[in-house]
């Protein structure tokens, strides 16, 4: 319940965020990617922290949010990059890869389970059991964030390059 209510949270600001980006700062709306890798990594740091399970809550309202402002912006995303004409079947692309990404993950927290559960199959090791499973969605939410700011450097030398050819265009056109 509570990761559901705070990506619906996350959903409703990353919206609101996103419109803000563009049309009063004139930023681009990969900014809120980058917001939410941070906030992912964010609940991955306090995954590995939190000692005391009646704690737990902020990793999920932290996840929740993270997940409601990745999936409340990206459709905007995807339709600025490739055109309206094509979102549906570009945003079936982009939906898509969380189910293989996901599954890769799934294993991967499976095997670092297994392998501090021994014989008998269970972890009593605590926040031992899973903390290596956390400094991988860790780096991968750190690995997000890097790939995101080189799209917004990318997106922001492309709208350089155009604005110089238009400039040039119109200054031949004189």
């Amino acid at each position: 319940m509570i990761l559901s209510i705070f990506s619906s949270l996350g959903r409703l600001l990353s919206g609101i965020g996103s419109d803000i980006l563009i049309k009063r700062l004139h930023a681009s709306r990969i900014w809120c990617l980058v917001t939410s890798a941070a906030i992912f990594a964010g609940a991955q740091l306090l995954a590995l922290l939190i000692q005391n399970p009646n704690f737990l809550f902020l990793v999920s309202s932290l996840t929740g949010l993270a997940y409601g402002a990745l999936f409340g912006v990206f459709p905007s995303i995807v339709a600025d990059a490739f055109g309206v004409q094509g979102l549906s079947l570009n945003w079936g692309f982009v939906i898509f890869a969380p189910v293989l990404s996901g599954n890769v993950y799934n294993l991967c927290y499976g095997r670092i389970l297994d392998s501090n559960g021994g014989d008998t199959g269970e972890c009593g090791k605590g926040l031992g059991c899973y903390s290596s499973a956390y400094w991988v969605t860790l780096a991968s939410s750190a690995a997000g964030a890097v790939l995101a700011l080189w799209c917004i450097g990318y997106e922001a030398r492309a709208r350089r390059q155009k604005a110089a050819l238009r400039k040039g265009v119109l200054a031949r056109g004189s």
